[in-house]
């Protein structure tokens, strides 16, 4: 038996891989294509954010899986635009994170 803790990124990878490629075939035009990768990457920067300081690898790589998956089932739209969107929101969310103009109310 695989022991779970040992594992746990590739599991979440693999995961999150094949969410990533549900959600984009089930996005039905270009424009939203773009939108959830944007969206998908504030997600991403909020949890970056709150990682930051600790140890982040395990969660890039979970992230990297989740945006693989979305750029293997993307039908509509260019990969390259939808990565940019992606980065830029990711940077955009850590940013207004950092800045304090965006607030998590757990804490």
């Amino acid at each position: 038996m695989m022991e779970f803790y040992k594992s746990y990124m590739e599991i979440f990878f693999l995961l999150f891989a094949i969410v990533g490629i549900f959600i984009a075939l089930s996005a039905p035009s270009t424009v939203i294509s773009y939108a959830i990768a944007l969206i998908s990457g504030m997600f991403a920067g909020r949890l970056l954010y709150e990682k930051r300081g600790k140890i982040q690898f395990p969660y890039i790589i979970i992230i990297l899986g989740f945006l693989i998956g979305y750029l293997v089932g993307v039908y509509y739209g260019s990969r390259k635009i939808a990565i940019i969107m992606f980065a830029i929101g990711a940077v955009m969310s850590y940013k207004l994170y950092e800045r304090n103009l965006l607030k998590d109310t757990r804490f």
